[in-house]
């Protein structure tokens, strides 16, 4: 096993301290994805399930990515 460089032991000592006690995994924030790119283009407050999409998506690039997708498709629909 190679040993981590800096770079990636900075990104891993990110996401532990980015880490809560209570944490959507990756099917619980796809489960609401629509609704938070919804209320965040419409400039919505997030609060309960959909603060902790926002704390998953600091530690999950790949729901970044998704979301980030999710959301070019619906500012185009507009």
């Amino acid at each position: 096993m190679t040993p981590l460089n800096k770079a990636q032991l900075a990104g891993l000592t990110g996401m532990i301290a980015a880490t809560r006690d209570e944490e959507l995994n990756c099917t619980e924030c796809a489960s609401l994805a629509a609704e938070f790119i919804e209320r965040q283009i419409a400039g919505l407050p997030m609060d309960g399930a959909l603060a902790k999409v926002e704390q998953h998506l600091q530690i999950c690039p790949e729901c970044t990515e998704e979301l980030q997708a999710l959301k070019r498709i619906l500012e185009s629909e507009k």
